[in-house]
């Protein structure tokens, strides 16, 4: 494990502290030596710490205090300090202790021959080495509750029974937004001019011209709630030039979209409609779903717009405007995953089995697939501050990287976006992200129609050749 704080560690300090807070590195053992003479020099008189140690089982815990390390010898009651854990065997479990509001008794400890030294948290005095490739640190009363309550907690839950660490270290606490990482992904310059350049694209854009297509079909497919139909009035609101809502959408336990709906999007400034269908469908749920079949006829171009989905009967021949020998134009071209980024963590069994049996047919078909991840200002708070930290949030970035493992994609196929939901008017970043995800699709769905057209002509030589 990092034994440097990630930025889910830092907000998640910030939110037990109660207000945003930047961090930096005072002291570390590896690095600065185990003399308190050392740890008293660079981290006295600072001002509020947060000191952290990384045990040999890949726990993660420690200590705040609200007051300034000092040299001179005294017990010290500090009621805002607090003991944690953030990981347990290396599971993110991040748990707060805070200072016992029944007890009375000091609780953090100031001594020139002392480093770190909570009441329930006693690091080291003197001089500690390395041995054996850990420092062997103080268990004695080691999270015993005697001045922080443990809420049923102990040395053995915490930190397996033992305070031997690979690292420690002491961060300063000082106030402000939190300083985020490099970004994990290249991205474009969030300015009005990158916008443009993404709605242009699209505007301007023609599928493959060698495929006959007039429009490209991009079909959504998600989780009840994720924000498929959010997305659709995202993009509409874009080119609107203010928020719309044309596809239905709101919170509720099942699907609100009832029927296959292939929306069009026009442009008021040539007064033309795009050159792409975004295809809306019913949600993915635990009861009453898509029927295979009916999936089939989406992607084969079968089912015809406005197709009202029947929770008895599967879609047949009888349909009205059942398109018996559909042709390219008809088929979908890529399918997109819309999943909530918030729920990835418990999304049910029955929906994740349901959406891999889902892009087991599209991968059957050849259809190039995406996933777009909603919702990921509800993720990470930095993001909800400032959508500009998308790519910059290391939790983010872990969510991205679940979301690929869980569906089964390459990462760089997982793209986060950000629906118009609470806003109420337009914002450069929201429509950056989302132009982004929908220029990413329609290049997808290129790449598809050249594969067909492709194919068509090889089957065609082969007739030829037989001939």
């Amino acid at each position: 494990m990092d034994v440097k704080l990630n930025v889910n560690d830092k907000i998640q300090l910030s939110n037990w502290i109660g207000r945003d807070c930047q961090f930096e590195l005072l002291y570390k053992l590896s690095r600065d030596g185990g003399t308190p003479e050392k740890f008293h020099e660079l981290c006295d008189g600072k001002g509020p710490t947060v000191t952290v140690l990384y045990n040999t089982d890949n726990n993660v815990y420690g200590g705040y205090t609200s007051l300034s390390w000092r040299s001179e010898g005294s017990w010290c009651k500090d009621e805002l300090s607090f003991l944690f854990k953030l990981y347990t065997n290396n599971r993110w479990e991040p748990t707060k202790f805070p200072a016992s509001k029944i007890k009375t008794n000091t609780n953090v400890y100031f001594n020139s021959s002392y480093g770190p030294w909570f009441s329930d948290l006693r690091c080291f005095d003197k001089y500690v080495g390395k041995t054996s490739g850990y420092y062997s640190l103080y268990k004695h009363a080691l999270f015993c509750g005697s001045d922080y309550d443990m809420g049923g907690k102990n040395v053995q839950s915490v930190a397996n029974g033992h305070n031997n660490v690979t690292d420690l270290e002491v961060y300063l606490v000082k106030d402000g937004p939190l300083e985020l990482d490099i970004a994990w992904r290249d991205h474009p310059d969030w300015t009005i001019k990158t916008s443009q350049k993404f709605k242009e694209y699209i505007t301007n854009y023609e599928p493959f011209e060698e495929s006959g297509v007039p429009e490209a079909n991009v079909l959504l497919i998600g989780q009840v709630g994720a924000g498929k139909s959010s997305f659709i009035n995202t993009i509409n609101s874009i080119f609107k030039g203010d928020i719309s809502s044309r596809a239905c959408t709101g919170s509720a336990e099942k699907s609100l979209t009832k029927s296959f709906e292939k929306f069009r999007v026009r442009d008021p400034a040539t007064k033309r409609f795009l050159k792409l269908r975004i295809c809306d469908t019913r949600g993915v749920e635990e009861g009453f779903s898509i029927k295979s079949e009916d999936l089939g006829f989406i992607l084969d171009g079968n089912l015809p717009n406005h197709y009202t989905f029947n929770p008895v009967e599967k879609a047949s021949l009888k349909v009205p405007g059942f398109i018996k020998e559909p042709s390219l134009k008809d088929r979908m071209h890529v399918v997109v995953f819309v999943i909530d980024g918030s729920t990835l963590d418990v999304l049910p069994e029955g929906i994740l089995k349901k959406i891999k049996k889902i892009k087991s047919f599209v991968v059957d078909r050849g259809i190039p697939q995406l996933v777009f991840l909603t919702k990921m200002d509800k993720v990470c708070s930095q993001v909800e501050r400032d959508i500009d930290n998308m790519f910059l949030s290391e939790i983010v970035a872990n969510t991205v990287n679940k979301a690929a493992e869980v569906i089964g994609i390459p990462r760089a196929h997982v793209l986060p976006v950000k629906n118009y939901e609470k806003e109420g008017e337009l914002r450069t970043n929201v429509d950056i992200l989302a132009l982004s995800a929908l220029r990413r699709a329609l290049m997808f769905a290129d790449d598809f129609l050249e594969n067909q057209y492709d194919l068509e002509q090889e089957n065609a030589h082969a007739v030829n050749a037989k001939e």
